[in-house]
């Protein structure tokens, strides 16, 4: 049952927002009375909670494996721009910002996915004998910042400049890519941005 619930508070985000998921309203997309939520979660908060965690532990498995991948940076990159979870994040997203709870849960999950990209980057890095000038830190926050970017805005239509950046992306993973590259190899793109292209 409480599967069923969560399953019913998910189609219930996805389909009408996070301001529709009443108790009522997801114990009635699930067939059953509004009284169960309260026994098998105790509260409206709770299951919304118990909803983020699994999301965000879905989420992991999927990190993890990719992260285990000879392209970890690339895999990053695909595992965010996973269009099916956009919709859910970004009502789960609009709910943390009124609700502290599912807040500190979103920032606790954030940690220990920047650590496990963190890692698996300068691993990838060192193996290669690559030297970048950014540091797998700031590796980390701008393939995740950009790619949630590129796959929200193609969510709304917007496609202005995607092309160019992808294009700048896909470069900058052949190089992150290479095999027992020098620093020097892997300035072009990375300078491109500061030297004016």
């Amino acid at each position: 049952m409480r599967v069923k619930l969560l399953d019913a508070a998910e189609a219930v985000l996805r389909e009408e927002g996070y301001a529709a998921a009443s108790v009522r309203r997801i114990a009635n997309k699930a067939g059953i009375t509004h009284q169960a939520v309260f026994y098998y979660f105790g509260s409206q908060e709770e299951l919304l909670l118990a909803l983020y965690r699994r999301s965000a532990d879905q989420h992991l498995e999927r990190l993890q494996d990719a992260l285990n991948s000879d392209r970890p940076i690339r895999a990053i990159w695909d595992v965010v721009r996973d269009p099916g979870a956009t919709g859910l994040g970004l009502e789960i997203m609009a709910l943390a910002n009124h609700n502290d709870a599912v807040r500190a849960e979103i920032a606790e999950y954030a940690e220990k996915f920047r650590a496990l990209e963190v890692a698996a980057i300068e691993k990838h890095l060192a193996d290669r004998g690559i030297t970048p000038r950014l540091s797998p830190q700031m590796v980390s926050i701008l393939t995740n910042a950009l790619a949630r970017l590129l796959v929200q805005e193609s969510v709304l239509g917007i496609t202005t400049g995607h092309e160019e950046a992808e294009a700048l992306v896909e470069a900058s993973f052949a190089h992150f890519e290479s095999r027992g590259e020098s620093e020097s190899h892997v300035e072009p793109v990375v300078g491109a941005l500061s030297e004016g292209g």
